[in-house]
C-alpha cells in the first residue's frame, strides 16, 4: 500500500496566534476595509474599459432608499457612500476572522459569501433590486468578481497584519 497521498505542511508553517490584541484587528479590518474597497474600485473601472459595461447605480439607490435620501441629486456620491460604507463594515468581520486563526484564501472565499449576502440583503430589502439568482448571468459575474477582489485583497491585509501570514511563501 502506498504512503498517504496528502501531504500537510510542517506545523510550523501555520500562525501560532495574533500579532495583535483584538481592538488593534478590528481597526486592521477598517483599514483593510479602506485598501478592499479602493482596489475593487480601481479593478471596477478597468472592467468597465474593457466590457464597456455603464456605471450601476444600484448601490446608490440603495442607500437612498434606505436612508430616504433623494437619488436623483447625488446618484455617484451615494454609490461610494454605500461602497465604502460597506467595506468598513464588512472588512473588520474578516478580521476577526484572521484574529481567530481563520487565514488564506479559503477563509477569503467564505467572506466573499458574506459580503455578498450583506449587500444582497441590503438591495433586496430596500426594494433595488430583484433576487440575485434572477438577475442577468452577466451582471452576476460582474457581481461576484468585484466581491471577489474586495475579499481577498482585505483578507490578505487582515491576514498579514494581523496573523502575519505570507502567502506563497514571500512578502509583495
Amino acid at each position: 500500500m502506498a504512503s498517504d497521498p496528502i501531504s500537510y505542511p510542517p506545523q510550523g508553517s501555520y500562525p501560532q496566534g495574533p500579532n495583535v490584541n483584538f481592538g488593534q484587528a478590528v481597526a486592521v479590518g477598517l483599514g483593510a476595509g479602506i485598501v478592499g474597497v479602493g482596489v475593487m474600485t480601481v479593478f471596477n473601472k478597468l472592467e468597465q474599459f474593457i466590457t464597456g459595461r455603464p456605471n450601476s447605480y444600484v448601490p446608490g439607490h440603495t442607500t437612498g432608499n434606505l436612508f430616504r435620501i433623494s437619488r436623483s441629486r447625488t446618484p455617484d456620491g451615494l454609490n461610494h457612500l454605500h461602497h465604502w460604507s460597506m467595506g468598513l463594515i464588512t472588512a473588520p468581520v474578516r478580521a476577526v476572522m484572521a484574529y481567530n486563526g481563520m487565514t488564506g484564501p479559503y477563509t477569503s472565499f467564505i467572506f466573499m459569501g458574506l459580503r455578498l449576502m450583506a449587500d444582497e440583503v441590503l438591495e433586496y430589502s430596500a426594494g433595488t433590486t430583484p433576487l440575485p439568482w434572477t438577475l442577468p448571468i452577466m451582471d452576476q459575474t460582474i457581481d461576484l468578481l468585484h466581491k471577489f477582489v474586495f475579499a481577498f485583497v482585505s483578507g490578505y491585509v487582515c491576514d498579514r497584519m494581523i496573523q502575519g501570514v505570507r502567502y506563497f511563501g514571500r512578502d509583495w
